[in-house]
């Protein structure tokens, strides 16, 4: 019997020591955009080399940006969206999806403050022949959301919705059809392209532009955030998400332990790395800003927060589909001049009135 229960011990201890030997594997689902992965995995590279028994696969679940974990079902971490009310949830990462204005430095000495004076600038170097165009306004209209901002958020009576969009589109007109400063039928790579290429000196782009346009313009790539919409009016409101790690609630020991350290690592040592592996914004102070033991951040990373320094519209991340949704096809003939601004401006608001309508 002594012998039975001793062979049962040992073969318990193999099994144990067999477990810690194999390590633990996680799936950490992102729901951004598919080639991101290799950066997740760069931004987690030295916590996984200080745990060689830890090891994590980088998966794309476009459905965890909305639906959390049960979109990304058996995975042990999520990176998502998350709103304000799930702090305590989530390990804050990153923030995300916000418009700016990029600009070229060699052509442009200060960004303006306002439209009105970026036309002022773009009319006169367009006029001196340096650039084909002005400002490139992507087709997509995510990026043109803030502009807009003061329609959707918040919701304001029909009357003054109407008049605030009819502002914009005014503004959008002149740029494209008055001044011939905006080009045709351009799209967010056509809007990037030319900005690299010198063909413009103003471009409004999404935030996940930046770091192509690092590559391409170098030091010569300036940001800033959109101009107001009028001289010494109030600034446009940023339209953007913040991202962060959520840990699956009902894991194996192990696992649990695993993923509360990749966690621990994120919401700690990883945010000196946002930036540099990810090209994001880190939304935490990483160790030692406060009593500034920290290095000093980068130029770049300096530059990128002034870009994201207008207050927010905080939208949900419904709210901004439900915008894209209303915007998308009153832009298509806006763009084409089938509509001018104020056939423009209460299609959109009709199509307001019918999403909300609808939910």
């Amino acid at each position: 019997m002594g012998v039975v229960s001793l062979a049962l011990s040992l073969a318990y201890l193999v099994l144990r020591r067999g477990e810690r030997d194999r390590g633990v594997d996680l799936e950490l689902a992102q729901s951004v955009s598919a080639d991101f992965g290799a950066r997740v995995e760069e931004l987690l590279k030295p916590y996984l080399e200080a745990q060689p028994g830890v090891r994590v696969r980088v998966t794309y679940r476009p459905r965890a940006a909305e639906e959390g974990l049960s979109g990304a079902r058996g995975a042990h971490l999520v990176l998502r969206p998350f709103e304000p009310a799930e702090a305590d949830e989530v390990a804050p990462l990153f923030a995300a999806d916000y418009a700016v204005l990029a600009y070229d430095r060699s052509r442009v000495a200060e960004p303006p403050a306002s439209f009105p004076d970026l036309v002022t600038q773009a009319l006169a170097l367009k006029a001196k022949g340096d650039v084909a165009y002005g400002l490139a306004l992507p087709e997509e209209t995510h990026p043109l959301l803030p502009l807009f901002s003061d329609v959707f958020w918040p919701a304001a009576p029909q009357h003054e919705a109407k008049a605030a969009a009819k502002e914009v589109f005014a503004l959008l007109g002149d740029l494209r059809f008055t001044y011939g400063l905006s080009p045709h039928a351009c799209t967010s790579d056509c809007a990037a392209r030319l900005l690299a290429d010198g063909q413009v000196p103003f471009a409004v782009l999404g935030e996940w532009r930046i770091p192509e346009l690092r590559r391409a313009l170098g030091e010569r790539l300036g940001l800033a955030p959109l101009p107001s919409l009028s001289r010494g009016g109030p600034p446009l409101r940023s339209v953007g998400r913040t991202y962060g790690v959520e840990r699956a609630p009902a894991l194996k020991d192990r696992e649990a332990s695993a993923a509360d350290g990749v966690v621990a690592y994120l919401r700690g040592e990883g945010q000196r790395r946002v930036f540099a592996a990810l090209g994001k914004l880190p939304l935490a102070e990483p160790p030692g800003a406060a009593d500034g033991a920290a290095e000093a951040p980068a130029p770049e990373l300096v530059e990128q927060e002034r870009a994201l320094h207008a207050p927010a519209a905080s939208p949900d991340p419904a709210s901004v589909r439900a915008a894209d949704a209303a915007l998308a096809p009153v832009w298509i003939e806006f763009a084409d001049g089938r509509i001018g601004a104020e056939g423009a401006a209460r299609a959109l608001v009709e199509n307001i009135t019918a999403i909300h309508t609808d939910s």
